[in-house]
């Protein structure tokens, strides 16, 4: 076997050292996750603007990236001032978020739940022939239900859209506080579990090295 060639147990005591590394930035993670789900749940509106801030953070640094990007390939490359066009407009989304956080807010929200309710309507009418193509009878009823159910979900949400746009960005706020709770709890189960392996796998790798060596 040559140098270069990495063993069984160096690449367990590797993986051992990353997952020791970093246990900690998931277990911050999921906190932060938990954290913020929870708010979502009980104070909604702060929830909301906090989404919003974040949106115009990124959208600002991601048009002054594409901006250097355009003027950087502006010699080698035809669309280049599309792609300064488009940082130009991410900037000013970003700026006026952070001006007017309300009417953002209110505008994503209306579009996020207008997209998800077109998005629900388009799945339940592919759904149909697919149910179709179903043999068991059982099954094919089924899958018209389900289909039923996801147009009868993404009409419901456009009728929120237009009817209370602001009741159902509360109600799509708890769905993502819920979402948020959730992944908090599996990252912090993963750096916990990422934790207690960390000591053992070293250990683990040496006794198979030294296994190894004695054959």
């Amino acid at each position: 076997m040559s140098a270069n060639t990495a063993s069984p147990g160096s690449t367990a005591h590797d993986i051992a050292n990353a997952a020791k590394a970093i246990w900690w930035l998931v277990l911050i993670r999921g906190i932060l996750a938990i954290v913020f789900g929870i708010i979502a749940l009980i104070h909604p509106g702060v929830a909301f603007v906090a989404l919003v801030y974040t949106f115009a953070a990124f959208a600002f640094v991601d048009g002054i990236a594409n901006i250097v990007h355009a003027v950087r390939v502006r010699d080698r490359d035809r669309r280049w001032g599309w792609l300064l066009a488009q940082g130009i407009l991410s900037v000013i989304a970003g700026v006026l978020a952070f001006v007017f956080p309300l009417a953002a807010g209110l505008t994503l929200g209306i579009f996020a739940l207008s997209l998800i309710g077109v998005y629900a309507i388009m799945m339940g009418i592919a759904g149909f022939p697919a149910a179709a193509s179903v043999v068991d009878g059982g099954r094919k009823v089924l899958g018209f239900i389900v289909a039923i159910l996801s147009i009868l979900l993404g009409i419901a949400l456009l009728v929120i859209v237009f009817v209370s746009p602001l009741n159902g960005i509360v109600n799509l706020i708890w769905v993502i506080g819920v979402y948020a709770i959730i992944i908090g709890v599996v990252l912090i189960i993963a750096a916990i579990q990422a934790r207690r392996m960390s000591p053992a796998a070293p250990a683990k790798a040496a006794a198979s090295t030294g296994s190894s060596a004695a054959l």
